[in-house]
């Protein structure tokens, strides 16, 4: 399934105006629609930031994957393993971060730039 750019375009917009609040950004690096795989990079602040992983999990991942045609996000520069990740995402599930985060950034495409 190729991925749905137009989606994607206001997904890494929607993701990146929230995460400025913090003096970061997050930008598209690679779509391979072959595969389904999106890569993303930091920027701003959020390069060093020792939060990246919980914001990946919490936020970043979820609201790309809700992206038609999106199978697997990836980060460039993160310094986390799998299977790390993968726990991180267990210990935030009784949360409902993710759900939250995509609604989140549903809703900031509505609201003007």
């Amino acid at each position: 399934m190729k991925i749905d750019r137009e989606q994607l375009a206001e997904t890494i917009d929607s993701l990146s105006r929230l995460i400025r609040a913090h003096a970061g950004g997050i930008e598209l690096v690679e779509v391979d629609d072959q595969h389904g795989v999106v890569t993303v990079r930091y920027t701003g602040m959020c390069v060093g930031c020792e939060f990246r992983p919980i914001t990946t999990e919490g936020s970043v991942r979820p609201a790309l994957l809700a992206v038609a045609g999106v199978s697997d996000v990836r980060v460039t520069g993160m310094r986390i393993s799998a299977e790390a990740e993968a726990r991180l995402s267990e210990a935030l599930a009784p949360y409902h971060l993710q759900a939250r985060a995509t609604r989140l950034v549903n809703a900031s495409r509505r609201v003007p730039q």
